[in-house]
C-alpha cells in the first residue's frame, strides 16, 4: 500500500515563508503587492498559477516568469526559516515500517531535495518523490498519484495534505483523502469535503489502521 504525502503545510511549515517570498517577488519587479487572502485564495496551487491568480493587474507571461524566477531567488536565500512540524519525522519514520511513502507535490523536485535537506527530513524514508516537472498535470490533478503507482507497483490508499488541492487530487484519483489542519487557518473552510480531517500528523498511524479495517 502506497501513502502519499504533500510537503508544504502538511510535513513542514511554510506559510509566512511562502507569502513573505512572495510579496517580496511581487515588489522586486515593481508590481502591486497582493494581499495575504488574495494569495491564500489560490493557496496549494502551482506557482505560476498562484502569481497570475493573486495579482492585482493583469501579468503577461513574462512577467509572472519574472516573479516566479525572484520567488524562488527569495525562498532560498532565506529556506533556513522553514521547519518540520512537530511530530512530522516521528510519524513518517513509524508509517515508512508498513508501508510505501511517497511525497507529491507542486513543487518541482531539485526544491523538494532542498527542503528536505533543510528541514533535515530523511528523503530515504520516501520511496519516490515526485514534484511537479515530473508530470505533464501538477496537483489538483491526479498525474503525480498515478506516477507513484506506476513507479512503486502498488495502488495509493490515502492523500495528506493540507489544502483543497490535495482534496481535488485524491478525488481525481479516487483514493481517500486525509487533510491536517497544518495550513493557513483562512483556508480551512475549504477543507469540509475530505474524507477524513485531523489536527495533528500523530493521528495518522491509527486512522489508516482503522480505516483499512
Amino acid at each position: 500500500m502506497i501513502i502519499c504525502f504533500d510537503l508544504d503545510g502538511t510535513l513542514i511549515d511554510t506559510e509566512d515563508w511562502i507569502i513573505n517570498s512572495l510579496k517580496e517577488a511581487y515588489k522586486n519587479n515593481n508590481k502591486k503587492i497582493p494581499t495575504k487572502k488574495q494569495i491564500l485564495a489560490n493557496w496549494g496551487n502551482i506557482s505560476t498559477v498562484i502569481i497570475r491568480k493573486s495579482s492585482q493587474e493583469k501579468l503577461t507571461k513574462k512577467e509572472v516568469e519574472n516573479i516566479r524566477v525572484e520567488f524562488y531567488r527569495i525562498r532560498d536565500q532565506s529556506i533556513s526559516k522553514v521547519k518540520p512540524f512537530k511530530n512530522t519525522k516521528r510519524v513518517l519514520n513509524q508509517l515508512s515500517k508498513k508501508y510505501k511513502i511517497a511525497l507529491v507535490s507542486n513543487n518541482n523536485h531539485k526544491e523538494l531535495l532542498k527542503l528536505l535537506k533543510a528541514t533535515k527530513i530523511d528523503k530515504k524514508i520516501f520511496k519516490t518523490i515526485i514534484g511537479d516537472d515530473e508530470v505533464k498535470r501538477a496537483k489538483p490533478f491526479p498525474d503525480e498519484i498515478y506516477t507513484a503507482e506506476k513507479r512503486l507497483g502498488k495502488k495509493v490508499k490515502f492523500m495528506i495534505g493540507d489544502s483543497i488541492q490535495d482534496i481535488k487530487t485524491a478525488k481525481a484519483a479516487k483514493v481517500k483523502s486525509i487533510v491536517i489542519k497544518t495550513g493557513p487557518k483562512e483556508t480551512w473552510k475549504n477543507l469540509k469535503k475530505a474524507d477524513f480531517i485531523i489536527k495533528d500528523i500523530k493521528e495518522i498511524p491509527k486512522l489508516i489502521k482503522e480505516a483499512k479495517q
